[in-house]
């Protein structure tokens, strides 16, 4: 009798947890929800507490999930609430995306995947790459918040530099291909360094807004402004803009009429505009609003070139040295002349200055529209 009773109870059991899993599926059909599905696993063990159904799986456990495929060595299912625990060599593939990390926990409520241990996430399209010690990732918006040294590395396949970003805090939304970060930011690539407080940078269009304290080295050369927004090409940075309390820092080094001689240029303006030619060179610098540069060289501290005015376009040549200055609207300079047998300072201003450099020297000076000019010989 009592061999009967266990029967029955096994066998009651066994119906009821097919009916609660047949209206856990209803449910779900109901809301119109991804189907959550167990593809395949090795081994099995089902058991049945407090009211919820539990499955333990071990080896080549695959899910599905709307088009998400997450594998593991073992897992955990929590099958009425839709729970799973995945360990050990968690995988999980969503087009041209795959990621890995030690652990998982999936709550298909929220749809949310949460990551911990080791967690790596690669765009094989994008060519992104997204590592850190833990991560959620929301599955309808696609986006991820890392955790613990987040860092996202974009490749490039036509140059060996890569940029990498690092903060202290990152997240990433896969669907609008967009990473934030914030505290503590640092954007290199190449020639490149930059550190600000907060940043987005889009892969598709491969911009980065750099906000909250910004500055950016190129080489030796240093820019500071409210904002800046950074344009990559293919192989390097390709275009630079600066707006608010703009101020940038060119060093030319090769000045070099005199050996180991190095020449400073200073500007400032309302905002600034730089470009990069193919090269890798500085090719262009405009300045905006209240325009001011400032040039010396190290061995004539003393002697320094100034210009002003409301535009000022700065354009470099082959070699990355100041090869002409132009400024427009109430347009002042002030240069000093080296030449056999004298020298002095020529003062000018006009509605527009064209100043033509030679070996880092002012070398021809025009003038357009109410020109003025004067010149100083040395020992006034």
């Amino acid at each position: 009798m009592s061999r009967f009773s266990d029967n029955l109870k096994r066998r009651l059991t066994g119906a009821l947890c097919v009916l609660l899993m047949l209206f856990s599926v209803a449910a779900r059909v109901e809301d119109n929800a991804p189907s959550l599905v167990l593809e395949s696993a090795d081994s099995n063990e089902n058991s049945y507490s407090n009211g919820e159904f539990i499955s333990v799986l071990k080896g080549n456990v695959v899910f599905t999930y709307d088009d998400i495929q997450i594998s593991s060595d073992e897992a955990t299912w929590w099958r009425n609430q839709g729970v799973i625990d995945f360990r050990k060599k968690v995988k999980v593939v969503r087009g041209a995306s795959t990621l890995t990390c030690d652990r998982m926990h999936f709550t298909k409520d929220d749809n949310v995947l949460t990551a911990s241990g080791h967690f790596d996430f690669i765009d094989t399209v994008e060519l992104t790459r997204l590592t850190g010690k833990e991560a959620d990732y929301h599955v309808q918006t696609r986006n991820f918040n890392l955790r613990g040294n987040p860092r996202m590395v974009r490749y490039d396949t036509a140059a060996a530099e890569t940029l990498t970003i690092t903060g202290l805090l990152m997240s990433y939304t896969d669907s609008l291909k967009r990473a934030t970060v914030k505290d503590s930011v640092n954007i290199t690539k190449g020639k490149l360094a930059s550190k600000c407080r907060f940043a987005h940078y889009f892969t598709e269009t491969n911009k980065a807004q750099l906000r909250v304290n910004p500055r950016v080295t190129y080489e030796s050369h240093k820019v500071v402004g409210d904002s800046i927004d950074l344009q990559f090409g293919k192989e390097s940075l390709r275009s630079a803009m600066i707006k608010g309390h703009s101020h940038g820092v060119y060093v030319d080094t090769s000045v070099a009429a005199v050996k180991s001689d190095t020449g400073y240029t200073q500007v400032w303006g309302d905002s600034l505009y730089i470009t990069i030619s193919d090269s890798g060179m500085l090719d262009s610098m405009w300045s905006y609003g209240k325009a001011l540069s400032k040039y010396f060289t190290t061995k004539k501290p003393d002697l320094v070139n100034e210009a002003a005015g409301k535009v000022m376009l700065m354009s470099f040549a082959e070699r990355g040295n100041v090869d002409k200055v132009k400024i427009w609207g109430n347009a002042w300079s002030k240069y000093y002349i080296e030449e056999e047998g004298s020298s002095g300072a020529n003062e000018a201003s006009g509605d527009s200055i064209l100043v033509a450099f030679r070996k880092g020297k002012a070398a021809v000076l025009t003038l357009a529209g109410r020109a003025r000019g004067v010149y100083f010989p040395r020992e006034m």
